[in-house]
């Protein structure tokens, strides 16, 4: 939870622009005691933490104003300038001063814009290089030296098969469970202490007000549940069988087993059939889907894409 909370108001502090009196009060005094120049309300700034003075009494009505004819501060209310006596129609609302809202926890950083600048130089660099070395290709002629297949065929069984969870999301039918307990996530515990940062605000009158920004301070806590071991009857892969071979004409291997069985123990199916076919380029080769394998004939010369460091056939440009 955040809180933010007034620490009051204070002066502004200016710097007089035709001599050397620093640190003059931005509500107090619109003039240099020691030279009588009028003060500049562009170069306003905030006191060093511990410094600050207080602005009693303040009551906002709302930022300076500059006079059109002088261009003296003036209280944004004021109708005609105390300093010339010029009205103040059409009078311009001073700039004020913006801070960012500190980061709870964190200290302020500078911005080092160059040191960004070389690091995003440095990683595309980087993924120029890798590029250039690893992934740069060019059309070069391949010849085609073959075509492979492989086709295997899964071998299932129904029974018992091995499971983990937690306990929540055991299902109904699970057989032989049993847990331990285990840390499943954690939670945020309030620990009765808050972390207190203060910002600065410049109401643009000459004076600023502080505030001070508290979030509660939560440490983690481990949550724990029970995690289960269970079985569950299914279908699944005991064995396989697999068939290889050279040319266009890809053959399963041969089986009597059923496609589909009943769910007792010990029943044996065919399962998911697998079939990789492959182009051959020489010393590279290929997977690639039924058309594309028939498409290229063998003892024939295509240009394709190849990688530049390698030579090696680009397999996903392949139509």
């Amino acid at each position: 939870m955040e809180s933010t909370s007034s620490l009051g108001h204070y002066e502004m502090l200016w710097d007089c622009d035709h001599c050397d009196q620093k640190g003059l009060l931005g509500k107090s005094q619109r003039h240099c005691p020691q030279c009588g120049a009028p003060q500049n309300p562009d170069k306003r700034y905030f006191p060093p933490e511990g410094s600050e003075v207080k602005a009693e009494g303040h009551k906002f009505e709302g930022a300076d104003r500059t006079c059109p004819a002088c261009s003296e501060p003036m209280n944004a209310r004021a109708l005609m300038c105390t300093h010339c006596g010029s009205p103040m129609d059409g009078a311009a609302q001073i700039k004020q001063l913006l801070t960012p809202k500190p980061v709870f926890g964190v200290p302020p950083q500078k911005s080092n814009l160059k040191r960004t600048l070389i690091i995003i130089g440095a990683s595309v660099a980087f993924i120029f290089i890798i590029w250039f070395i690893f992934f740069r290709t060019k059309i070069a002629t391949v010849k085609v030296t073959g075509h492979r297949w492989n086709d295997i065929i899964r071998v299932e069984e129904w029974g018992p098969v091995r499971h983990e969870a937690w306990r929540d999301s055991v299902p109904i039918r699970a057989m032989s469970s049993s847990c331990i307990q285990k840390q499943r996530s954690t939670r945020k515990v309030d620990t009765g202490q808050q972390s207190c940062s203060t910002s600065k605000k410049d109401n643009g009158d000459g004076t600023f007000e502080k505030t001070q920004n508290c979030h509660t301070v939560y440490r983690d806590e481990p949550v724990y549940d029970d995690w289960c071991t269970y079985s569950l009857d299914e279908w699944h892969q005991i064995d396989k069988l697999a068939a290889s071979g050279a040319g266009l004409s890809p053959t399963w291997p041969a089986t009597d087993l059923p496609t589909t069985a009943l769910e007792t123990y010990g029943s044996r199916r065919q399962g998911e059939r697998i079939q990789t076919l492959t182009l051959d380029f020489g010393k590279d080769n290929c997977d690639v889907k039924d058309p594309i394998w028939r498409k290229y004939a063998d003892g024939q010369s295509y240009k394709l894409n190849v990688r530049v460091r390698t030579g090696a056939v680009v397999c996903g440009d392949l139509k």
